[in-house]
């Protein structure tokens, strides 16, 4: 592991999410599925330290692969869902998404929250799509612009995704991946800070003081707080959207 990347964990395991979301938003998109198996099988990519694991398996009382590659995380997760009485419906799995090699139409749900970016939304699609039952359901969030005109504070803090684009243009990009659009909606600003940001301000704090003199550590831990301002200032600008899609 890279040096820096140790602090950066050391902030994110904490965390009880790996990424913008909440609970609520899990239900109204699971909700938007109909005709789900009684006992459907669930992929759920980049399941971070599983909270939204945890609500599939309670909604939908099927078998959840919950695949991550940071171990930490799906210790966590792990132990959530022993205390929570729900190991039996989810099996952790450390594998990169990049390796993924279940074979073809072999779920009956894709689920991603927060994570299909790492292989760009239009590639993660069709990455997944093979894996996709006939009739299955895929549901992922992905970052979005809200309004045109974003201050460049904005631009330059998603300046390392440039495929960040508007709800409709990734309309477009699902039709174009062979999948059916069902529904979509915007995450409430408050699934960025409730389970996330806020948390992750908490942490930072602990953290500078247990680090300071610490350059290094300092420098990711700013990087961070800035993620934090920004979206504070700004929440109106840019959000991520459920987009809950078909095979067939």
């Amino acid at each position: 592991m890279d040096a820096g990347m140790k602090y950066f964990y050391e902030l994110f395991e904490s965390l009880p999410r790996g990424g913008p979301g909440d609970n609520a938003s899990t239900r109204k998109a699971w909700r938007m599925m109909a005709g789900v198996p009684a006992v459907p099988e669930i992929l759920d990519i980049g399941c971070g330290p599983g909270m939204q694991t945890m609500e599939l398996a309670r909604l939908s009382k099927g078998k959840i692969t919950a695949l991550d590659n940071h171990q930490p995380f799906l210790d966590k997760l792990e132990r959530e869902a022993d205390r929570l009485g729900l190991s039996a419906h989810i099996k952790a799995l450390n594998k990169s998404m990049f390796a993924m090699d279940f074979p073809p139409e072999s779920f009956d749900v894709i689920w991603s929250e927060g994570a299909i970016y790492f292989l760009g939304f239009e590639n993660g699609l069709r990455a997944c799509l093979q894996f996709l039952r006939t009739g299955g359901y895929m549901a992922v969030t992905e970052a979005v612009w809200l309004k045109p005109g974003a201050p460049d504070e904005v631009r330059k803090l998603w300046g390392a995704y440039p495929a960040l684009t508007t709800v409709d243009d990734n309309l477009e990009i699902i039709g174009r991946a062979g999948l059916r659009i069902i529904d979509h909606f915007v995450l409430p600003a408050r699934s960025w800070l409730d389970d996330f940001y806020d948390p992750m301000g908490q942490k930072i704090a602990e953290l500078r003081l247990k680090y300071a003199g610490n350059a290094e550590a300092l420098g990711i831990f700013e990087i961070s707080q800035n993620e934090i301002d920004i979206f504070r200032k700004y929440p109106d600008h840019y959000g991520y959207a459920f987009f809950i899609m078909r095979n067939g």
